[in-house]
This record gives structure tokens, sequence and C-alpha cells, in this order.
């Protein structure tokens, strides 16, 4: 086996017409070793290395990259108080929807808990309607008025609205638009051309149509509408070709060039919720205990896990709603970025465990060339 023949499983996700296009890159010590396409990007239009998928929640680690190069700069600590920065935080939370004892507590939340989710707020943003077509700023307003689901520290809990509240700070903080300050912080730097944050016309015929969006058919479609690709929410709204998205994932790993330093990468890829249990409501995932770095998820002790049985617990992984998932063993100096166009709705990557059965293939070509 070969890592160019493991590639190629993403061929039965297209033939057996679970997916319409996918396409995935490989990592292994410094350098990109295969990179395999197939399918349909848009109806008409192939995969190739230009394809722009719907990155979902594989951008919430970019963000995380952003936020810590003002930690780098010293505007700010991960251990910081959110409120510091952003005395509006909760200032105006509704008392009929809140949890008093809780929202005593809410001082307590630092920038460390917002983006390694034990801040204790909940999974989905709330507080606004989306048939409304709200800006990205009214939706991080939103944001900052949700009440909490439990104690700040208490419980790993996946939420959308740490990095939301982050990038507001970080504006604040710098003065800079956060997109303008993803774009010259990270992406430029690091030269990735294909991680865009809101795709103008110009780049439309590029991006993947993606199959089972929420509200499909509405002006709010996720991901295929013009609405939520201009909105470009620090959570969940850039695209990325696998080609780039390797780059980025692989820059954490020893040795690698980074944009940022070494503390704060080793602050993004290592444990930072300390043994509490927790996990992801929408994915039917908990565990006991949860591990997360600062915006990217660590597999730790996690069984039945979505990159398989075999990478280590040192491996640094983050998943999308979108189909997409990226992960890197420091381990193995291993990793991969594998995207599909069609949401996770249905559950196609576990059932058969496509995700875990490509990782471990994987990691037994790695091992077998040790």
């Amino acid at each position: 086996m070969t890592f160019a023949a493991v590639a190629e499983y993403i061929d039965e996700w297209v033939e057996s017409g679970t997916v319409h296009g996918a396409s995935i890159a490989i990592y292994h010590k410094g350098e990109m070793v295969a990179r395999h396409h197939i399918g349909e990007a848009q109806p008409g239009q192939p995969v190739n290395d230009d394809t722009l998928f719907g990155l979902a929640s594989l951008s919430k680690p970019i963000t995380a990259a952003t936020f810590m190069t003002v930690v780098d700069e010293g505007l700010v600590t991960l251990d910081t108080p959110v409120v510091d920065m952003l005395p509006e935080f909760g200032a105006e939370v509704d008392p009929l929807t809140a949890n008093t004892m809780l929202e005593t507590r809410r001082d307590e939340i630092t920038f460390r808990m917002l983006l390694a989710h034990t801040s204790g707020l909940p999974e989905s943003p709330g507080g606004y309607d989306p048939s409304t077509l709200p800006s990205r700023d009214e939706q991080i307003d939103a944001m900052l008025q949700v009440p909490l689901d439990s104690l700040p520290g208490e419980v790993l809990r996946y939420s959308n609205l740490g990095p939301g509240i982050a990038a507001r700070a970080a504006e604040e903080l710098t003065g800079t638009d956060f997109l303008t300050l993803t774009r010259e912080r990270v992406l430029q730097p690091m030269g990735l051309n294909n991680i865009v944050l809101d795709p103008t016309a110009a780049k439309t015929a590029r991006i993947a149509t993606l199959q089972d969006p929420a509200n499909p058919g509405t002006a709010w479609e996720t991901y295929n509408s013009a609405w939520w690709r201009t909105c470009a929410v620090p959570w969940g709204g850039y695209y990325g070709s696998t080609r780039d998205m390797l780059r980025f994932g692989a820059s954490f790993l020893p040795g690698e060039a980074s944009v940022l330093s070494d503390a704060s990468c080793r602050e993004m890829i290592s444990d930072q919720v300390g043994g509490v249990s927790g996990g992801v409501n929408s994915m039917y995932a908990w565990w006991d205990p949860g591990y997360w770095g600062v915006g990217w998820e660590v597999k730790g002790t996690k069984t039945r896990h979505w990159t398989g049985n075999k990478t280590s617990a040192q491996t640094y992984v983050h998943w999308g709603f979108a189909g997409t998932l990226a992960w890197f063993d420091p381990t193995r100096a291993l990793g991969v970025a594998v995207f599909a166009n069609r949401s996770v709705m249905n559950g196609w990557m576990f059932r058969p465990q496509r995700w875990a059965t490509l990782s471990d293939a994987l990691c037994d070509v790695a091992d077998g060339l040790a």
C-alpha cells in the first residue's frame, strides 16, 4: 500500500453516489506526498487543485491562529477575562432566559475558555433570525448576549460562539477588521491563496456546491447562498482547497515554519481543558475526559474517533459540517486534508466508517515507511 493508493479511497465515495465530488492531500515528513481529486465540484465542473470547499468549522483553527498573533503581539493573553476586553459581553443578557447563578460567574470566562470550548456557552449562536440575513457583526452582537448553559471551566461544550467573540475582541484590540487581520497575519505570509474568506463573484465558479445544506432553497442556505458567503463568519464561513488547508495544518508540526511563536503553536495543539468531560452535542459525541486545544481538537484518549483507531493521542484535528476533515499526527509527521461537497447531516462519513478507515490506512503506510 502507498499514500497514492490510500488517496484513491475517495473514489468509492463518488462512485457509490455518496458524494458528488471529493479531494484529498496528504503530508508526510515535510512534503506533500499525494493529492487526488474526483467527481464534480459543480454540475459539469470537475474537482481540481483550485476547488474551494466550504471549510465549515475547519475555519476555527484559522480564526484561532489569527487571535494568537494578537497574543504574540502582547495585546492580550489567553487567560485575560473576556469582559476586560469586551465590557459588553453579557451586559444585556435577558434575565428571563438566563440562569442567574451561572451568569454571576461570567466574569471568569477567559479567551482560553472561548477557544477551547469550556466557556459554558451553548453550541448554536441563537439570538437572531437568519431569515433577516444578519451581517457578521450583527450575529456577533447577538452572541455577546447569549446566556450560559454551564459554569465556566466545568465542561467541554463545543460552541460556535467562542471564535466569533474572540474575533470581535481581536478587532477591538487592533483596530482592524478581523478578515483583514486574518489575511495580513496568517494567509498572506503563508502564501495560502486558496483559503478564501469572502469569495467574490470571480471565485464563485471555483466553489464546490454543497449537497444537503441547512435551510435549502432559502436566501440563507448554508455555504451555497450569497448571504452565507458574504458573511464569512469566523466560526465556520471560510472556503479553501485541500492543498492549502494541509499546508496550514502542517505549520504546527515541529520543524515547520509558522507565523506564530512556538509557545502559541503549542497552546493550539495541546490540551487546554484540564481533564473535564464533554464533547460535541450535535454529533452525539461525549468523552470523559475530553481534550481540546486552542482552536484545534486534540485526540487524546478518545475512542471511536473520526481520525480512526491508529492516530496517536497527540493528533490534532478538526472537521466541518460541510464534509471536511483535516488531522495531523506529530508522532508520525503525518497529516491529511480530505474534503467532500456533502454535509455531514446524514452521517455518510460514519456509515460506513469512511473517515476512520482512510485515517487508519494512512497510519499503516507511514508506519511501514518508518
